[in-house]
C-alpha cells in the first residue's frame, strides 16, 4: 500500500479470512485499510462502516486515531451530514494528526463547514489556522487560494 500498489494491497486484505482471528491492534489496522480501500473506490458507505470497525477497537497508534477520525469527517461531508462531519474533525484535531498537511486539511474543512453555518469569525481563525501550517500539497494549496479570494469580503 504504501508503494501505490492497491491491487495487491487489496488481495492481501482479501486473503485474511477471519479478521476477527486477528490481535486487536492488527485487526483495527486490517479495518482501517479496508476502510481506505473502500473510500479510494468511492464505495463511501463502506468505507464508514470500516473505519467505525477500526476506530471502535482502539488504534495501536494514536495519530492514526486523529487521521482516521479525519477521514470519517471528510466521507460524512461527502454524503452532506455537515454536523457529524464537523464532531469528526473537531474529534481529529483534538487528537491530533500525523503532519502539517493533514491539520491544513482538517482546519480547511472546518473552514468551510463554518462558511456553511453562516459562523463567519470562526471560519477566519480556522482559515488563518490552515495558512499558517504552510502546507505544501497542490490539492490544500489550491484550496487555500480559492478560499483567501473570498474570505476577505466575509464579515466578521
Amino acid at each position: 500500500m504504501e508503494s501505490g500498489n492497491m491491487e495487491e494491497a487489496q488481495k492481501v486484505l482479501e486473503s485474511i479470512k477471519y479478521p476477527n482471528l486477528l490481535y486487536k491492534p492488527i485487526r483495527s489496522v486490517y479495518y482501517t485499510l479496508s476502510g481506505n480501500i473502500a473510500m479510494m473506490k468511492e464505495d463511501f458507505t463502506g468505507a464508514e462502516k470500516m473505519m467505525k470497525k477500526g476506530l471502535d477497537l482502539g488504534m495501536p497508534m494514536k495519530e492514526a486515531e486523529g487521521a482516521s477520525l479525519l477521514q470519517m469527517g471528510m466521507i460524512s461531508m461527502q454524503r452532506n451530514d455537515n454536523k457529524q462531519a464537523e464532531s469528526y474533525i473537531r474529534q481529529a484535531i483534538r487528537k491530533g494528526l500525523p503532519d502539517k498537511e493533514n491539520q491544513a486539511a482538517a482546519y480547511l474543512q472546518m473552514c468551510s463547514l463554518m462558511m456553511n453555518k453562516r459562523e463567519f469569525r470562526a471560519a477566519k481563525d480556522f482559515f488563518r489556522k490552515a495558512k499558517v501550517l504552510k502546507p505544501t500539497t497542490p490539492q490544500i494549496v489550491d484550496q487555500i487560494k480559492q478560499i483567501e479570494k473570498y474570505i476577505s469580503r466575509i464579515p466578521g
